[in-house]
């Protein structure tokens, strides 16, 4: 019994034990659980704080680099290469590239004029084929509010004296006022409608004997500064203070030509439509240049030019013919002779018809002269194809038709159709031409060669093809009040065909 008894106790015992041993290794284990998973979340804790340290980094690697990506791309820039902003290219004013933000722009410009010439009496001058004009030139637009162009003429003489580029345009325009435009450098002093007209747009082929008179009016282009624009609807003005000693030529004197313009569009006020009523005065005074005009047995004189000859034609042959005035040497004994210039226009236009009118006079006031030249033209001109003439004035002047259909062979299109019909007048007689051998101021006058009156018809028939091209051909009739002779062929008049194959842009 107690064997028994003992066997039991043990057994209890070590079933305890085994039990207490048991119990305990269990508590270690949850302990040591508990453990790791702490030490787990701090891992992971300390591991979000490394990602975001590493997300912070990574962020500023990324400006770091794109700041370094830009400092080479400045200096690309800077070495030309294209980069910014596209540039953009059209073709609506010249060949034209813009930013598209108006900061900037660059108009390339150009014109041909190729022109044929026949002329009766032949003696006088030989049929041919010149180039009027070849021109190409740039206008370049900056800081919205400034522009430069410049312009060069690369047609010579038909006769090959003019052999070197000349400069038409040169000059900076300031244009933050729309109503006070500031230009300074060689431009054209706008003096009258038809001459203040770009010769790319003008109704017939050459100017009218009006017009194209050389000293004796104004030149084309002169140097100086200009005040222009448009201050009120319909009202558009320039006043101008330039050399007045002509194109590419610094001043010869002190004395300045001062001058302007003013040309109201009425047709704005009254609600006419489809309709331009312009009417515009223009006025100048300087003091006539030596280098202006030619001498010779110790005279001086001025000359004008037939429409078939042209200002810029071979003046070799048409020099003097039309109006020679001979002032006696103390008329410029000083240089001191002041030329007063005016002028009065007018141009009516309905729909596709349109008359223009203009009247000039000058007064030559010197030691010993008190003389006067007046001259003046009307055209009528006619739009077969209805185009409408409003639709090229701007700015107080007429320019570029666009035809209603371009002509093409695939579109089908013919262009645009105009007739025009001009008489002009130049009227010197209050000038006596005083022949070699003569007095001054006896009257006699030289008329194997000179004479000092002279009028023309001149019709003109004209294709506008594009916006762009278009061909002329005018017919010019003048008659002179006293006959001339040229290489030994004398007549009272002149007959002439005229033809014009033009592009610009």
């Amino acid at each position: 019994m107690k064997v028994n008894k003992m066997k039991k106790i043990v057994l209890a015992g070590i079933a305890t034990t085994i039990t207490s041993t048991t119990w305990a290794g269990d508590a270690e284990l949850e302990n040591r659980i508990k453990q790791l998973e702490e030490t787990l979340k701090a891992m992971q804790q300390q591991r979000a704080e490394q990602d975001k340290q590493l997300e912070v980094l990574t962020r500023e690697l990324v400006g770091v680099e794109n700041q370094l990506t830009q400092k080479k791309n400045a200096k690309a820039d800077e070495k030309g290469k294209r980069k910014g902003n596209p540039v953009f290219a059209s073709t609506k004013d010249g060949l034209v590239f813009d930013d598209g933000t108006g900061d900037w722009s660059m108009q390339f410009n150009g014109r041909i004029q190729a022109d044929y010439r026949s002329i009766a009496p032949h003696q006088w001058k030989n049929d041919s084929w010149d180039i009027r004009r070849a021109r190409l030139g740039g206008t370049f637009n900056f800081l919205k509010d400034f522009s430069v162009r410049i312009e060069g003429e690369y047609a010579n003489t038909n006769d090959g004296s003019k052999s070197t580029t000349a400069l038409t345009y040169g000059y900076l325009d300031w244009k933050h006022f729309l109503g006070a435009k500031v230009r300074v450098g060689q431009f054209k002093p706008i003096f009258g409608l038809e001459r203040g007209e770009s010769t790319n747009f003008t109704d017939f082929q050459e100017l009218s004997i009006a017009t194209a008179t050389g000293a004796v009016f104004n030149s084309t282009y002169d140097r100086g500064v200009m005040l222009f624009g448009s201050p009120i609807r319909g009202i558009n003005y320039n006043a101008y203070w330039v050399n007045g000693s002509g194109q590419n030529n610094d001043a010869t004197q002190n004395g300045k030509d001062l001058g302007g313009r003013v040309a109201i569009n009425f047709a704005e006020y009254l609600d006419a439509n489809n309709s331009v009523i312009h009417v515009g005065v223009s006025g100048s005074e300087n003091t006539v240049q030596k280098s202006s005009v030619s001498s010779s047995g110790g005279d001086t004189k001025l000359s004008a030019y037939t429409e078939a000859s042209g200002v810029t034609s071979n003046t070799s042959a048409y020099a003097n013919t039309i109006a020679t005035k001979y002032f006696s040497s103390s008329a410029f004994g000083d240089g001191n002779v002041q030329k007063t210039r005016w002028g009065l226009e007018t141009a009516l236009s309905y729909g596709a018809t349109k008359f223009q009118a203009e009247y000039i006079g000058a007064n030559f006031d010197g030691q010993s002269i008190d003389k006067s030249i007046n001259a003046w033209y009307a055209s009528l001109t006619w739009m077969l194809t209805g185009e409408s003439y409003m639709n090229a004035y701007k700015d107080g002047m007429f320019g570029r038709v666009k035809p209603i259909n371009d002509f093409g062979v695939n579109q089908g299109g013919w262009g645009a159709f105009e007739l025009g019909l001009r008489y002009s007048d130049f009227d010197a007689s209050d000038f006596k031409l005083v022949a070699n051998g003569c007095v001054a101021g006896s009257g006699c006058l030289e008329s194997a060669s000179y004479t000092n009156k002279a009028n023309a018809w001149t019709g003109g028939a004209k294709w506008i093809l594009n916006p762009n091209a278009r061909i002329l051909l005018n017919y010019v009739h003048t008659n002179f009040d006293t006959p001339i002779t040229m290489n030994s062929k004398s007549s009272n008049h002149e007959d002439a065909v005229t033809m014009r194959a033009q592009y610009d842009f």
